[in-house]
């Protein structure tokens, strides 16, 4: 199970980085409620990446369970995500779908990184109120 968050953290890590150099988008627009909510996240994220906030990211956008994933080896959440923006390629995040089901929801999220169109599934958790990303894939 460790292993299964470790490497949903890093691919989460480095989604976030695909989110630097680009103009935020606002999918938040699209969408009302509890789908509204999960798609400012996005957007969030997106501004963050944009902006280089690495600790936003972990401390705001991640649940606690992520953000301690990617403590490991003398390093924390927000070094590793850091070091993905510092190493950022640029494509955008465009969200095609999202699915509510009571305090978790997925976001389908397609990406363009260099020239090539990818769908991600990014997993969301419902914390104190706060939607907050829980991992990337099914």
């Amino acid at each position: 199970m460790r292993t299964a968050v470790l490497a949903s953290a890093a691919a989460v890590a480095a989604l976030v980085a695909g989110c630097a150099g680009q103009q935020t988008s606002n999918n938040a627009d699209d969408y009302s409620g509890e789908q509204k909510a999960v798609a400012q996240v996005i957007d969030d994220l997106a501004e963050a990446g944009m902006k280089g906030e690495a600790g936003d990211i972990c401390n705001t956008l991640f649940t606690s369970e992520l953000a301690d994933a990617l403590n490991q080896d003398n390093r924390n959440c927000r070094d590793a995500v850091s070091d993905q923006l510092e190493d950022a390629s640029s494509f955008s995040l465009d969200v095609e779908r999202i699915e509510v089901s009571g305090d978790t929801a997925t976001a389908v999220v397609r990406s363009d990184f260099d020239g090539t169109e990818e769908p991600r599934t990014l997993r969301f958790q419902k914390v104190n109120d706060t939607w907050r990303i829980a991992g990337l894939g099914a």
